[in-house]
C-alpha cells in the first residue's frame, strides 16, 4: 500500500466523519425543535385541563341550582295540592298547617312581606355612589345595579339565605355568587353559618353605605346622558348620543 493510497483513505474517512457530524447536528436541532413543540403542547394540555376543571365546577353549580329549583317546584306543588284539598285558606286548617306545609309557609310568607327597595331608597343615588366607591373598578352598569339591589335587600331584611337573596335580586346562582363575592371583598356583607344553612348579613360598613346615600340630593347625582341610559340596558355606547334639539322658527319662513 503506497502513501498516496493511505492519504486517499484518510481523506475519505475525514469526509465521511464530517458528513456524519453535520447529520448529527441537524438531528440535534430537530430534537430541540421537537422538545420545544412538546413543551408547548404540554402547556396547552394543562390549559385545556384547567378549562375542563372549571367546566366541571360550573356543572356542579348548575346542578345545585337545578336541585334548588326542583325543590322549590315541589314545595309550590305541595302548597297547591294542600290548598285544593283544605280550601282556599289552608292556614286556618290545623291539619294542613302541620308537617311540611308549615315549613313551606314560613318561606313564602317571608318572601311576600319583603319591602320594595324603590319605596324606601334612591337606587340611582346608591348606584352612583357604588360606581365611584374607592377601589371599585367595574363599569358594567347592570351588574353594579344588581349589587346595589342585594345590599338594599340585606339592609331591609337583616339576613337572607343565598337562594332568597338571589331570587329577590333576580340573578342566578353563578352570577349571584360572583356578585356577593365582590361585596364581601369590600367588607359590605358577610356570610354566617354553615355552607348550606348559613345566611348573608350586611356589615356596619354596608349599613353606613346605605344610610349615607340617603342624604344625596338630586343635584349631587349627575344628569343621565343618552349613552348612560343605553349602558343601563347593557348596550355599551361608544360615543355620546345627542338629544333632540328644538330650533326657534324664523319669522321670514312664516
Amino acid at each position: 500500500m503506497t502513501i498516496e493510497t493511505m492519504q486517499t483513505k484518510l481523506d475519505n474517512q475525514k469526509n465521511f466523519i464530517d458528513q456524519l457530524t453535520n447529520e448529527n447536528e441537524e438531528l440535534f436541532h430537530q430534537f430541540n425543535h421537537l422538545m420545544i413543540r412538546n413543551t408547548k403542547l404540554l402547556k396547552r394540555v394543562d390549559d385545556l385541563q384547567n378549562i375542563i376543571d372549571d367546566l366541571h365546577i360550573r356543572i356542579s353549580e348548575l346542578q345545585l341550582i337545578n336541585n334548588n329549583m326542583m325543590q322549590m317546584n315541589d314545595n309550590l306543588r305541595r302548597r297547591t295540592d294542600l290548598a285544593i284539598t283544605h280550601g282556599a285558606d289552608p292556614k286556618n286548617s290545623g291539619a294542613a298547617a302541620s308537617g311540611a306545609y308549615s315549613s313551606d309557609m314560613k318561606y313564602f310568607t317571608r318572601m311576600e312581606n319583603v319591602e320594595d327597595p324603590a319605596d324606601k331608597f334612591d337606587l340611582d343615588a346608591l348606584f352612583e355612589k357604588w360606581k365611584k366607591y374607592p377601589g371599585q373598578q367595574a363599569s358594567n352598569a347592570p351588574n353594579l345595579r344588581k349589587q346595589v339591589l342585594m345590599l338594599v335587600h340585606l339592609f331591609n331584611n337583616k339576613q337572607l339565605r343565598a337562594s332568597e337573596l338571589f331570587n329577590l335580586s333576580g340573578v342566578g346562582g353563578v352570577t349571584g355568587a360572583r356578585y356577593v363575592s365582590t361585596l364581601k371583598k369590600f367588607n359590605l356583607i358577610n356570610f354566617t353559618g354553615a355552607r348550606k344553612k348559613g345566611h348573608y348579613e350586611i356589615t356596619a360598613l354596608g349599613k353606613n353605605f346605605i344610610e349615607d346615600a340617603d342624604s344625596v340630593t338630586e343635584n349631587d347625582v349627575p344628569k343621565e346622558t343618552a349613552a348612560e341610559a343605553a349602558n343601563k340596558r347593557g348596550i355599551q355606547a361608544k360615543f355620546s348620543v345627542p338629544g333632540p334639539q328644538r330650533n326657534a322658527p324664523n319669522r321670514d319662513d312664516l
